[in-house]
């Protein structure tokens, strides 16, 4: 009986131990595409992603899970799991005293590894130095050198390498986690994959049918199947290493359409909205996978910012989370069918680039929102019904508000009133980079 107790004992505690709870997680974020752009699981009545729509029909689709309107924004927040008004210091820029999931998941043990488009180390260090991974194959905006498609040029765990002319980009990104995958295959590891389609310029694949083909529209076509693809790769080479059912694949965007581009969204051809503080500029897809854990053809409405990434993959790789100021969420507990503590709201900040379009009402300026499923609350007072005005085209007056819409507009109030004013070191380094303008304004430079 004693041995028998022992035993179940040794079962219990193998069961609760830290590498019976870690599988291995694979983060797969699109560039450049809008949760309505031609995804077959969210409505697209012409689906361009088969793969992707199979990923859907076995795991999770999340409708309401949202990016900020820009690339790097979003990475930021993406990885940190904190708000951009706490530590978005600049276009390409990630801060190298920031935490990651990569340092949060190294720490407990996992083997690290990101391939795709980095944008993020000009001020910010290098990938293994400053944001925790130990191997990489990145294509760097911030040196602006090579191609990231044909030809490619990518920075090889500090090596700078230029591809062959018939090298396709993220057909080299693949195998980099393929490889990554076949030598950590005992786990658990992290892949990060930043993939570098469907973002400009656009070109053909090697699907194509027409390999100099120049007309935008259908080789965007091109590249978001090419996109799924490259996805449908990392499926199957999961699946013959026998990893399928221990890793969990998390899929989302990092902003809407290129607005160079129009696509078919729900019956009506509108064009994209990336760079635009608005439902289309912002909502991503989000898709999770993970076959025995998660449920199958299960769909969720409650609403994900991109700072509960962090925290979600912290619960599912028993991970110690950073010690800083988070404002993320876990939706691990809805990724295995579980009600979880959905947010009521989410809180967004956003200082464009110059060349982004942002609407006159709100200018080219500091930017914050908070808004839910429904309604939509500007940091200048502009209150929207998002259900009914995508378009953010006609604000609701106060005196006609309902008195739903006086309790969400009086919560989201006190929403926006709880976080940071400003962010302090974007707006020094903003003014000080406008001095040294002006100053070279004066000299005639």
């Amino acid at each position: 009986m004693i041995k028998k107790l022992i035993c179940a004992f040794c079962v219990l505690a193998a069961m609760h131990s830290p590498a019976a709870k870690q599988p291995n997680i694979v983060v797969i974020m699109a560039d450049d595409i809008a949760y309505d752009n031609n995804f077959g699981a969210y409505g697209a009545r012409e689906s361009w992603t088969l793969r992707l729509d199979q990923m859907a029909a076995e795991g999770m689709t999340f409708e309401q899970a949202y990016s900020t309107p820009k690339c790097t924004p979003s990475r930021v927040k993406l990885m940190t799991g904190r708000s951009g008004i706490r530590n978005y210091i600049g276009f390409g820029s990630l801060a190298s005293s920031e935490t990651t999931f990569a340092h949060m998941l190294k720490e407990a043990g996992y083997k690290t590894h990101v391939a795709g488009k980095w944008q993020l180390d000009d001020k910010g260090g290098t990938p293994t130095s400053e944001a925790g991974f130990d191997s990489w194959l990145l294509w760097n905006t911030a040196s602006g050198r090579g191609s990231r498609y044909w030809g490619a040029s990518f920075d090889v765990n500090g090596t700078f390498t230029t591809y062959g002319k018939n090298d396709f980009g993220p057909d080299l990104c693949v195998q980099s986690i393929l490889e990554f995958i076949g030598k950590n295959r005992e786990g658990p590891f992290l892949v990060y994959y930043p993939m570098l389609l469907v973002h400009g310029p656009f070109v053909t694949t090697p699907d194509s049918e027409v390999r100099d083909r120049k007309d935008p529209q259908e080789n965007f076509k091109d590249m978001i199947q090419y996109m799924d693809k490259c996805v449908g790769r990392i499926m199957d080479g999961l699946k013959t290493l026998g990893l399928e059912e221990n890793t969990v694949v998390l899929f989302c965007s990092d902003n809407g359409t290129n607005r160079a581009l129009t696509y078919e969204s729900f019956g009506k051809i509108v064009d994209g909205k990336k760079g635009v503080p608005h439902d289309r500029g912002t909502h991503s897809p989000m898709i999770v996978h993970c076959p025995g854990t998660i449920p199958a053809g299960a769909r969720c409405a409650d609403i994900i910012d991109f700072s509960d990434v962090l925290p979600t993959l912290a619960d599912i790789g028993n991970a110690q989370l950073p010690e800083v100021k988070l404002d993320g969420c876990s939706f691990w507990s809805q990724c295995q069918g579980e009600p979880g503590n959905p947010r009521e709201w989410i809180f967004q900040y956003y200082w464009p680039k110059s060349w982004s379009w942002i609407p006159d009402e709100l200018g080219e300026q500091e930017l914050v929102w908070v808004h839910n499923q429904k309604y939509k609350l500007h940091g200048n007072g502009l209150f929207y019904d998002i259900v009914n005005d995508r378009e953010e085209r006609n604000p609701i007056p106060r005196e006609q508000f309902t008195d739903e819409q006086k309790k969400v507009y009086r919560l989201f109030t006190e929403a926006i009133a709880s976080m940071p004013k400003t962010n302090d070191a974007y707006v020094k380094k903003r003014t000080k980079e406008a001095k040294v303008r002006d100053q070279s304004k004066a000299l005639g430079k």
